[in-house]
């Protein structure tokens, strides 16, 4: 398949301004619109230089167009090209429609399912679509998921902003000036976009994704006669330090502990044991187990609340909740050489 005329006038006007884009085509793919190889013989390669990367807080959203407020931040002509980009490749292309239809499904949600998701620390209708200015609103989802923190920025990365996720793939390289991708692609061009887990994935950027590592959930229980709260979520460095863990008055505050890792199944455990170290009296591997046995519980509660509710929502929930299941079961052992390490 070659790629169309407008594509091809789009990155000859990106490699005028300074950015690289070679073999590189978009079309529809099993995740959507994505970007492909045009030979897959041969490398790709995309770089959007630091002088073409749009701050988010550098963009509006105007009479239903994506522009930059201030043209002159960037090379002349560059405003323009951005506001095609965007109409005709991302925000107007698919971008728009995708959030809006994901944002109306987890709407569409019955009401007990919405009060878990929220004491589930995932999900709050009311803060995060509360239809007060629904395009704009739709417009700030649009940016979460696509902006990339960049040299203390959050930064929007045209062409490759349009690259699919994948957990086995290598991540963005932003080493030296901008961000790039490269390498040869047998199929789909794709790249890690950060560390997450099936459930904050899936709330964060709209679609389902078996990732290799699985988090806590927000939790209160007992552990030994005190009350513990867990602060679920995805720490970025999770994988390779432990959670915190510290006594805030008469209770104990666990901010998100990782429960299960694919790849190396004795490791959440084992960064757990190291953070319980530092406090006494703490008996780490029942109160991971605690843990572990609540988000099992509170996957469960969800399971049984979508039971029979229709949707592209729900299905998608459902998914996210056995997909959370399987990556949270990722947990055998320990690992002793990092427990002596301590």
């Amino acid at each position: 398949m070659a790629p169309s005329a407008m594509w091809q006038a789009l990155l000859e006007a990106f490699r005028g301004f300074g950015g690289i884009a070679e073999n590189v085509m978009q079309r529809e793919g099993p995740f959507g619109m994505g970007l492909f190889p045009i030979d897959p013989g041969k490398t790709v390669k995309l770089r959007v230089p630091d002088a073409l990367l749009v701050p988010i807080d550098a963009v509006q959203l105007q009479e239903g167009a994506v522009v930059i407020k201030d043209p002159s931040a960037f090379p002349p002509g560059y405003a323009d090209w951005f506001m095609q980009y965007q109409a005709n490749h991302s925000w107007g292309l698919d971008g728009c429609r995708s959030i809006e239809a994901f944002e109306e499904s987890l709407k569409a949600l019955p009401d007990a399912v919405h009060q878990d998701l929220k004491r589930l620390g995932l999900y709050n209708l009311d803060n995060r679509f509360p239809g007060e200015n629904r395009e704009q609103e739709i417009f700030q989802r649009f940016l979460k998921t696509r902006f990339i923190n960049h040299k203390g920025n959050k930064v929007l990365m045209p062409v490759i902003e349009l690259v699919n996720h994948a957990p086995a793939a290598k991540g963005f390289n932003q080493g030296g000036d901008g961000i790039a991708v490269g390498g040869v692609h047998a199929g789909e061009i794709l790249v890690n976009y950060s560390v997450s887990d099936p459930l904050h994935r899936l709330l964060g950027y709209g679609f389902n994704c078996q990732e290799p590592s699985g988090f806590s959930l927000n939790l209160w229980l007992q552990h030994n006669g005190q009350q513990v709260v867990v602060q679920g979520g995805v720490r970025r460095d999770g994988l390779t330090k432990s959670c915190t863990i510290e006594r805030q008055d008469d209770k104990l505050v666990v901010v998100q502990p990782l429960l299960g890792l694919t790849r190396e199944p004795g490791l959440p455990r084992t960064l757990f044991s190291r953070a319980c170290a530092a406090i006494p009296g703490l008996r780490a591997n029942e109160l991971f187990d605690q843990i572990h046995q609540g988000n099992t519980m509170a996957l469960m509660g969800l399971l049984l609340q979508l039971e029979g509710v229709g949707g592209d929502g729900a299905a998608q929930l459902r998914q996210g909740c056995l997909d959370h299941w399987i990556a949270i079961g990722n947990d055998l052992g320990t690992r002793s050489d990092l427990l002596q390490a301590t």
